[in-house]
């Protein structure tokens, strides 16, 4: 019984941890997919780029190069 109880447990800690990760991979591509928005849409006007734009450019770079290319080294040394 009481292993039965463990492995619904190890289960339950699986399907919380699974779920939380899930919600950061959708705040993730969320928060990527609003600032480039908002920085195509500065950038096809035809005005100055302000420091919005900038700052919108700049977190693009570490959200969509900087932030797979670190996951990628850490899963590699981690092997």
């Amino acid at each position: 019984m009481w292993n039965r109880l463990r492995k619904l447990a190890h289960l339950m800690v699986d399907v919380v941890i699974s779920l939380v990760i899930l919600g950061f991979c959708g705040a993730y591509i969320g928060i990527s997919s609003f600032i480039v928005t908002q920085v195509i849409n500065d950038l096809r006007l035809d005005t100055y780029i302000d420091f919005s734009t900038g700052f919108g450019i700049i977190s693009l770079v570490l959200l969509l190069v900087w932030a797979p290319i670190w996951l990628m080294r850490e899963r590699r040394l981690h092997r």
